[in-house]
């Protein structure tokens, strides 16, 4: 497979998770969290860079380099073989603030990480488990950009109780942090999960994953299936408009930097914003009717 050019492989360094989100799949691979050692890992990227030519890999595991010194270790011994290679993971905020865990990951090559932000409400948050603060989000992001790690959030819409204030500051979130890929789903009620429970009476026609895909609301919730498909266009409406506008700042700071990426986001910025007022339009008429 390749990424932004590069021979990419997957590897998972390890397998299950320690946390508590309501509504993760955890169930399915049980509470336990198994680790492989930084040393099993780096010997197996070395043989999979000398066999096959891989360059970028993708870290698998539901979150990255969780036990204390995992990372910096894992930095020390890619340092030690001189390997050269890009990666991308999955974490949490907070445990990428922790010690010098950000700092690691970009000496050791990380090129994105994919958060699970899920919400910028932090009511939301609290309501699902997550053991996150927003303000952590914004950290993160900031500090990994700040080293040339491409950083993307995870969000969710849809958990219940969301309302439109919620929805409103999950979209500041992403407008004000500016990650730079995002990817959406609405809340998915996973048997074996405390949300399945809460919500498993309303599941009466959808309760298979051939029934529904990641964007369709499987319960009664406070707006309809419409409102939150077309909520996911506005978004990534909202999304690349800001993007364009960045980058047209950019360019009236210095117009003889004009590139490719440049054109290319002016360009969905100005195909994005009709979209934007004409979805707006139908998100606040699909807002009024019955869920």
């Amino acid at each position: 497979m390749k990424h932004q050019g590069y021979f990419t492989l997957n590897i998972a360094t390890t397998r299950g998770c320690p946390y508590k989100c309501n509504w993760c799949a955890k169930p399915i691979y049980g509470n336990r969290y198994n680790s492989r050692s930084p040393e099993r890992v780096v010997e197996e990227i070395s043989f999979l860079i000398d066999k096959f030519g891989a360059s970028y890999f993708w870290m698998c595991d539901d979150i990255f380099g969780l036990k204390p010194g995992w990372v910096q270790r894992f930095r020390d011994l890619v340092k030690e073989r001189n390997l050269n290679f890009k990666y991308k993971i999955q974490s949490r905020a907070d445990l990428l603030l922790q010690e010098d865990n950000i700092q690691a990951l970009a000496d050791s090559g990380l090129d994105t990480a994919w958060i699970g932000a899920e919400s910028g409400s932090q009511k939301i948050l609290d309501a699902m488990d997550k053991g996150t603060r927003v303000e952590q989000i914004f950290e993160a992001t900031r500090l990994l950009q700040s080293k040339g790690i491409r950083v993307a959030f995870f969000l969710q819409f849809g958990y219940i109780g969301e309302k439109m204030e919620d929805i409103r500051k999950t979209i500041k979130m992403v407008l004000d942090a500016m990650p730079d890929e995002i990817g959406i789903s609405v809340s998915y009620p996973l048997p074996g999960t405390k949300f399945y429970d809460k919500v498993k009476t309303d599941l009466i026609r959808k309760a298979n994953w051939k029934d529904s895909d990641d964007l369709d609301m499987m319960f009664k919730n406070t707006y309809n299936k419409a409102f939150y498909r077309k909520l996911h266009i506005y978004v990534h409406n909202r999304y690349r408009i800001k993007k364009g506008w960045l980058s047209l700042k950019k360019l009236f700071g210095n117009p003889f930097k004009l590139n490719r990426r440049t054109i290319r986001d002016v360009a969905v910025m100005v195909y994005h914003f009709p979209r934007a007022i004409a979805n707006q339009f139908l998100l606040n008429k699909y807002a009024r009717q019955e869920p």
